[in-house]
């Protein structure tokens, strides 16, 4: 048995690899006849996948009774004393995210079949979403914060396109460009980030002999880094590393290109909010998490990050009518949940509730699609309403993933509760921010229920069932979503979380877990709270009148409509980016684009003007005719004479 799953492991490449060659087979598959049937395109891709899903399953295995991590390397790059290796890493962590990732995809995939297929751009689609996989699959499985970063960047790419995969639509057009731009600059500072922590770690890294920057000694060479830096220096470092994960997770305050990137197609939604794009800065963190763990400033600042992002984008979440952007926000605020988390040093909470969101967020999403799908494109949950019964399964899953990020029993309770743990007596002040976003997350995520498949249907598109294709993923995420952090609490024979992916990493300090049941009483109670407010306010049933539609937020708040207005306006950082680049950032560019025009390209210019002036004299001197030379002898004989019998006259 051993030796079999040494198999898959000597050949976990092969996962990333799988996806590369369908993109690959599909892109030039036109003279292969793959375009001549869509089902040939799903079925590759799906069948990619679905192989990279078994090998996941018995890395896992394998992890569960290895003692230390797998990981094969070649030398990619050598340049002088640095030597730059690729290959890939095999442990708890990464075992973990190779099945959400995959199991998630290929129900996003066989979903995508449903939603895409009368699309012209179907084959298109798929490859994108083939080359997505790869790119998130190989960082996964990278062993260096050097290979990490190249498929960082392709992550980006692949994001890029799909979510400007309709890019005749100006909207999304824009809103590619937009997370484009806004993960450039987390990715320049993660650059820089790498760069300096090599550079200030060179000396060990020829010393040890190790791969350079391997994630598996990682702990000392940032114990190096900071002896030979210094704390401030060794700060200024981990702070540009985390940059990247602020911009891929959409952290505060780079986290306004998420929501504007459900321009693209539903799927896409599904798979960059749950399982990979936003999901890669987290697993930076944790595969890094050396680094930040040595600076205690490093942990208290990518902490009060995460708690910022949670409240603000929760706040936000609370007045959007749009329900792919209520979901949108969503993200955000259980993305800020992790990232706090991390700060806090609570380790593997962060990384339970980044498995258990994965699932559920990924059928809330699917659900909302199918709903949209459903409705011809209606994505505003004001003129939806009563589609449980048209659509009871997608309704009952909806419901299913309401309770699970609500913390309501279902899997997002288990997680959220380490998380609360975590944070009890380490800090209680996010501790706070933590269970007020709960109440929040509760509200948002029930009153987007209420509003979309209870009462009276307010639309006038005729909503139609969605075929199996489409509701059958829904069902198969609904069980994970239920049941995955219950059976990983550590309650049943199976191992827990904590202990499972805290496996190997003794070096990490983890944050004091509270035992009692106190706290998961309150933050149970508190999302109990939320529900009912959302029932409330929403559920006409509940009030008893047919006029709680009309209940609108600002009658809600009935005399705090500032704070009405700042999260419709979405706390107007959007609209201070724009100030910015519409006042400082477009007149400084335009100064200094006219400063390189006139100024300096002028002063370069004037000196080929003058050698110009200068050729073009000398050329007429130059002309090769005699009579021009006599003409000028003796008009400079004359010239002389003339000079000469001048000067005799002053005399």
């Amino acid at each position: 048995m051993e030796q079999f799953l040494e198999f898959f492991i000597e050949n976990a490449g092969i996962i990333a690899v799988l996806p590369l060659w369908i993109f690959l087979l599909i892109v030039f598959g036109q003279n292969l006849g793959v375009y001549e049937d869509k089902r040939i395109t799903l079925g590759l891709t799906c069948a990619s996948t679905f192989l990279g899903l078994i090998f996941s399953f018995f890395i896992l295995l394998w992890t569960l009774g290895a003692e230390e991590p797998f990981s094969k390397n070649i030398t990619w790059l050598s340049a002088g004393n640095i030597e730059l290796s690729v290959g890939w890493l095999v442990d708890n962590l990464g075992a973990m995210m190779l099945l959400v990732v995959t199991s998630v995809s290929l129900l996003i995939q066989i979903y995508s079949h449903g939603y895409m297929e009368k699309d012209p751009g179907y084959h298109r689609f798929f490859s994108y979403l083939n080359f997505f996989n790869f790119s998130m699959l190989g960082l996964v499985l990278s062993s260096n914060l050097f290979q990490i970063y190249i498929f960082w960047e392709l992550v980006g790419l692949s994001s890029y396109l799909l979510i400007g995969f309709w890019f005749r639509r100006p909207s999304a057009a824009h809103a590619a460009t937009k997370a484009f731009i806004m993960n450039r600059i987390g990715d320049f500072g993660l650059l820089v980030g790498i760069i300096a922590f090599l550079f200030f770690s060179l000396n060990w890294w020829m010393a040890s002999g190790n791969v350079y920057l391997g994630f598996t000694v990682l702990q000392p060479a940032a114990e190096y880094v900071l002896t030979s830096a210094g704390p401030v220096v060794y700060f200024l470092i981990a702070l540009a590393i985390f940059f990247g994960p602020i911009a891929k997770s959409a952290q505060f305050p780079l986290h306004t290109w998420l929501p504007d990137a459900m321009e693209g197609p539903t799927p896409i939604s599904a798979l960059i909010h749950a399982a990979t794009m936003v999901a890669a800065g987290v697993f930076l963190i944790a595969r890094a998490f050396p680094i930040f763990e040595a600076s205690p400033a490093i942990m208290t600042t990518i902490a009060c990050v995460g708690a910022i992002t949670a409240f603000i984008t929760a706040t936000i979440a609370i007045t959007q009518y749009d329900l792919k952007k209520t979901l949108a926000y969503s993200t955000c605020s259980q993305l800020g949940y992790m990232v706090m988390a991390m700060g806090a040093g609570a380790y593997a909470a962060g990384l339970f509730h980044l498995m258990t969101h994965a699932f559920f967020k990924a059928m809330l999403f699917l659900c909302s699609g199918t709903v949209i799908h459903g409705l011809n494109n209606q994505q505003d949950m004001r003129y939806m309403g009563g589609l449980r019964k048209q659509m009871p399964v997608v309704a009952y899953t909806y419901l299913i993933g309401c309770f699970a990020i609500s913390g309501i029993f279902l899997s997002g309770f288990w997680s959220k509760e380490e998380i609360f743990s975590g944070l009890y007596g380490n800090n209680m002040i996010l501790l706070a921010v933590g269970l007020l976003v709960a109440l929040l997350t509760s509200f948002y995520m029930f009153r987007s229920y209420f509003l979309t498949f209870e009462g009276e249907y307010r639309g006038h598109a005729h909503p139609h069932n969605p075929p199996k294709v489409m509701t059958v993923p829904l069902i198969l995420l609904a069980i994970p979503s239920a049941l995955i952090g219950f059976l990983l609490s550590g309650v049943l024979f199976l191992p827990s979380f904590d202990k499972y992916i805290s496996s190997g990493q003794e070096a990490i300090i983890h944050a004091e877990h509270h035992s009692g049941l106190l706290l998961p009483v309150i933050s149970l109670l508190i999302a109990v709270i939320g529900l009912l407010a959302a029932a409330y306010f929403y559920w006409e049933r509940f009030k008893g009148i047919k006029e709680s539609i009309k209940l609108t937020a600002d009658k809600v708040i009935n005399g705090f409509k500032p704070l009405y207005a700042l999260t419709t306006n979405l706390w107007y950082i959007d609209r201070l980016y724009y100030m910015f680049i519409d006042n400082i950032f477009l007149p400084v560019c335009g100064f200094t684009a006219n400063f390189d025009k006139f100024i300096v390209d002028g002063l370069v210019n004037l000196t080929g003007y003058k050698i110009c002036f200068e050729g073009w004299v000398l050329r007429q001197l130059q002309t090769g005719q005699l009579q021009t030379y006599l003409a000028i002898l003796f008009s400079g004989l004359a010239g002389l004479a003339l000079i000469f019998v001048l000067l005799q006259l002053l005399i």
